[in-house]
Formats: C-alpha cells, sequence, structure tokens
C-alpha cells in the first residue's frame, strides 16, 4: 500500500480494503474477465440472497492465487474449481482464493462462488447504494439495488475494478412466483421452481460494468414497444421494454413515449442506441433512478421539468453511451461518466428546442460548479465522497467550453460523435482522451484538461481598459498567472459594439484597440466560456 494512499486514507477516513478493493495489485491483474454465470435467489420478507457466480477468465499470466471482493456482511458457504471444493482466506472484503495448482498465461477457466447472506440495506438509493426493500403502494414487496458508490461486490462475489468488465454475463433471477424479475440484458425464459419461486434468465451479450449489474422485482407488467433507428433504417427495430407497476400501466404508456425523441437525439449526436442486441429497458424503482446497463432503473413518478422533459429518463438512459459503453477505468475518472451524460441533457434540449435553450438549459446549471476540489479525484482508490457536484456541471461546461474552442459546430459535433463511436465498448480514461482530442483536431489540449480537470479554480481573465492618447480605449487582458503552464484557450470579446471576436490571452499583456468609445460596451462572452474575469484598475 503506497503511503500516498494510506495519507489518503487516512484523511478521507477510508479503510485499507478501500485501497484493495482501488488498486489493481497482482492477484487482480493476473486474470482478465469474460463472462459471469449469475444465479440469486431472492427472499424479500428476510431480506436475503442466496445465490452463486461463475467467474469465467483468462489468465494473463502464470499464477495460483487470485483476489476477489464480497462486502463482510455476506458469506461465502463455498468455492469450486474444476468440480473440487477449494480453500480461501478472507480479510473483511478481500478473498484471496488458492486455487490449488497454477495456471498458465492463457488459459481460459472458471471459478464458482457461493454465497449469501443479508446485503447492506440503501438509506438514500442511489447516493450512498446497497438494497432497496420496500412496498408498493398496495403492500407487495418491491426490490431494487443501485450500488455505483460502493461497488456490486455489496452483494455479489466479483472481481469489483472498473477496469476489467466481463464480455457477457447471464442472470438467472429468482423471485417469489406472484413477483417478477427483471435484470439486464435479453429476456431469454422463466422456469417455475413449484417451490413459491419462478426463475427469470435474461442474457447480456455485451461489456457490462460490474456497477451496472441489477436486480428489479415488483407486481410489474410488461409494456412492449420498438424504435426504428433514423441514420441506419434497414437495421431490425430496437426492442424497448417498459416494466412498471401494474397500476401504473396507463400513465408510462404516455408518459415513456418521450424515449423515442431521446433516442433519435442521441443517436444523431453520438451514433446509435449501444445495446441493440440487448434491447433498452425502463424498469419502475423504488428509488430514484440509476443507469443499469440495458436496464435503466426509473422512479421520477412519471414528472417532466420545466423543460418538459424527464430527467431521469434522459439523463440515465444518456449514461448508455457514457458509463456503459464507454466506461473510465477509476473511480476518479467518473467525470467521463457524467459530464458527458450531463452535457448529453443540453444536447437533448437543443435537439428539441433550439441552441438558445441550449444556452440558458446550461446557464442554469452553472451556479453549482463550487470549484473547490479537482474533478479528477485520487486513483488507486474506492472512494466517492466528493462534496459537490462538480464532476456533473463543470464537466458538462468544460465541453460546452470545448466546443466554442472549436468554434465550428460541424467539426465539433463530427469529433464528438468520433470520439464516442471510437471507444464504444471500451474502458478508458483522460490520457486517452486527450489523445484523441490531439490527434483528432489542428490543437493541443494538455493544458485545457490539466486546467479544467486537475485545478480546482478557474481560468481567471485580468483585464484593464485605459483611453490612448488619440482618446480611444485600449484593453490589456491577459491569463492569469495562477493557470497552469501553456493554457493559450481563445475566447470572444466585443472589439466592435455587439460584435463578438476572437482573442487568445496568454499570461503577459495584450492589447487591443475598441472601435467604440464607451467601455460599458465592453463584454467577454461568459455564456459559452468557463472561465471567471476580473478587471484590474
Amino acid at each position: 500500500m503506497a503511503l500516498a494512499h494510506l495519507a489518503l486514507a487516512q484523511n478521507n477516513k477510508l479503510s485499507k480494503y478501500d485501497v484493495y478493493k482501488g488498486k489493481l495489485n497482482p492477484m487482480r491483474s493476473c486474470y482478465d474477465v469474460k463472462f459471469y454465470d449469475i444465479q440469486v435467489k431472492v427472499i424479500p420478507n428476510q431480506k436475503k440472497l442466496i445465490g452463486s457466480n461463475e467467474i469465467h477468465f483468462l489468465a494473463m499470466n502464470d499464477f495460483q492465487k487470485m483476489q476477489i471482493d464480497l462486502d463482510n456482511r455476506m458469506r461465502i458457504d463455498s468455492v469450486v474449481f474444476n468440480q473440487q471444493l477449494i480453500s480461501y482466506t478472507r480479510d473483511s472484503s478481500l478473498v484471496i482464493i488458492d486455487l490449488s495448482t497454477k495456471l498458465k498465461k492463457n488459459q481460459h477457466q472458471q471459478v464458482k462462488v457461493y454465497f449469501s447472506g443479508i446485503p447492506i440495506e440503501a438509506k438514500k438509493a442511489p447516493w450512498d447504494g446497497g438494497f432497496v426493500w420496500k412496498k408498493d403502494s398496495l403492500g407487495r414487496d418491491w426490490v431494487g439495488v443501485a450500488c455505483e458508490s460502493i461497488g456490486a461486490s455489496v452483494w455479489l462475489p466479483s472481481k469489483d475494478h472498473w477496469s476489467d468488465e466481463p464480455d457477457s454475463m447471464r442472470m438467472n433471477l429468482i423471485v417469489p412466483s406472484d413477483l417478477v424479475g427483471v435484470s439486464n440484458g435479453k429476456f431469454s425464459g422463466k422456469k417455475d421452481l413449484h417451490d413459491g419461486y419462478t426463475q427469470y434468465t435474461w442474457q447480456v451479450s455485451y461489456p457490462i460494468n460490474l456497477y451496472g449489474i441489477t436486480i428489479n422485482i415488483g407486481k410489474y407488467e410488461w409494456i412492449n414497444d420498438t424504435y426504428q433507428s433514423r441514420t441506419e433504417e434497414k437495421r431490425d427495430a430496437l426492442n424497448l421494454s417498459y416494466y412498471v407497476l401494474d397500476y401504473h400501466v396507463a400513465i408510462a404508456n404516455k408518459h415513456f413515449k418521450q424515449v423515442h425523441t431521446m433516442l433519435s437525439c442521441y443517436e444523431r449526436f453520438f451514433g446509435l442506441y449501444p445495446f441493440w442486441n440487448d434491447g433498452y429497458k425502463l424498469v419502475e424503482a423504488p428509488y430514484w433512478g440509476m443507469e443499469h446497463q440495458s436496464c435503466v432503473a426509473y422512479g421520477h413518478d412519471f414528472s417532466n421539468n420545466r423543460y418538459d422533459f424527464d430527467f431521469i429518463i434522459i439523463h440515465e438512459s444518456a449514461h448508455e453511451w457514457f458509463a456503459n459503453s464507454i466506461t473510465a477505468d477509476d473511480p476518479a475518472e467518473m467525470w467521463i461518466h457524467e459530464s458527458f451524460t450531463t452535457y448529453a441533457e443540453a444536447l437533448y434540449v437543443e435537439c428539441m428546442q433550439g441552441k438558445k435553450v441550449y444556452v440558458q438549459y446550461l446557464k442554469d446549471q452553472k451556479p453549482e460548479i463550487k470549484n473547490k476540489l479537482p474533478i479528477i479525484g485520487e486513483r488507486d482508490v474506492y472512494f466517492h465522497g466528493r462534496t459537490d457536484n462538480d464532476v456533473y456541471y463543470k464537466g458538462s461546461w468544460v465541453i460546452h467550453t470545448m466546443r466554442h474552442v472549436i468554434d465550428d459546430d460541424a467539426a465539433f459535433f463530427s469529433l464528438l460523435k468520433k470520439f464516442y463511436q471510437t471507444h464504444q465498448y471500451k474502458i478508458i480514461n483522460t490520457d486517452k482522451i486527450i489523445r484523441f482530442f490531439n490527434n483528432n483536431t489542428n490543437r493541443k489540449w494538455d493544458a485545457f484538461f490539466e486546467q479544467y480537470l486537475k485545478q480546482p479554480e478557474l481560468p481567471l481573465l485580468e483585464y484593464k481598459i485605459d483611453k490612448g492618447n488619440d482618446g480611444k480605449l485600449i484593453v490589456r487582458y491577459r491569463w492569469s498567472s495562477k493557470t497552469v503552464k501553456g493554457f493559450e484557450m481563445p475566447i470572444k470579446v466585443t472589439m466592435t459594439k455587439d460584435k463578438w471576436e476572437t482573442v487568445t490571452p496568454m499570461k503577459s499583456w495584450q492589447l487591443i484597440d475598441l472601435n467604440f468609445f464607451d467601455e460599458m460596451d465592453f463584454n467577454i462572452q461568459t455564456d459559452h466560456f468557463l472561465i471567471k474575469t476580473k478587471r484590474i484598475e
């Protein structure tokens, strides 16, 4: 454990297990997960799970011992390898499995972990994480899970690290027979077990991030719909499934029509819905919402905001592109999920209502930007204890600013789509993002991202307004000395009254003549650029 990580753990009240869980040590990097075969029985009246996870993996090098993760509230009943019970040691959530034989590099193998117990119960899902055990308005069991903040290992034995997703997954979800069990992917059948429980089987055919694996149980009715691609008309229609409590079918039929406009707008900006073969699902949940892959949790009471859209549908569905298809390799890089998704909301507004309303939507977000912490956190620790929303709103404004630095909407939107399509189904980080934009534009973005993502403060534009010898106004301007090295971002100002023109401040003073005599006519474009300004007398 690095001293820096120990210090961070102490300062933020993290345990050593948060470090073990966050870091790729040799017993985690030695294998690459390929498939999870999960079976879980949910017993609502006991708030209990009984299940197994068969972990299929590829050996990345020779090894005998491997680490998996499981919250210490959950019990490991046994571990099976090559049809034999094998030994393991456990230190709280850290589980070290001894395969009893050394595997060779490039071997494909599987280990099956049987587990049971009462998982942590969320106090305020989705923010704190855990299982949600509620009753619907008719007193029937209604169950969900949201675990982004604490990880899938809060209930599921797994390699709980963002950098390793299974390439596919099967979920056999066993629930009381008077209820319905819904999980990720494509429904492939149900089986009455003749003991008061029914098994629902779901197949995921794409890589899936661990916290996106979900369980939904309730007295659901299924609403089936389809969506036809606007760009690939010959493609088979996308299957849309809505699972809602039986007394909400009528309102859901009407309210969920905006799913079509959402899919159309995001297809325009980013490309096709990424999990086409698995379908798209909205599932009514006993909490606000969550971006579970191909199984978006919805708990927003069928309500729209003042921009006439349902925030949960539009925001959580955008995560299908950014978080589920493109995934950050570490929680420190969560901005990749939340910033692009929050910006996608603004693009949805632009798609439906035009650019003027898009700008107003972003201006409404701006007061939430705090600038107290860098957007990028500490890597190699499993820590989500941020005290602000800058990964959402500041990050959204960073992308908005980039759009206006490029200053060519056709080029920007082409670049945004290429960025998504280059990285879909991949795990990335900020360095890869910078490399992409450096290689696909005529400018270097290193200092831009250094300033906005790794520094808490915004770039500060300092300026002076004086009169020259001829009586005309002169503006001197520069970036504050506190901006990072090499930061030379262009912005727009009014050198001529009511006309925006581009200037590129540096750290040394620069000078422009103004073509008017009233200094009140001088403006700096802060609706399109995320900066602070300071007039120096």
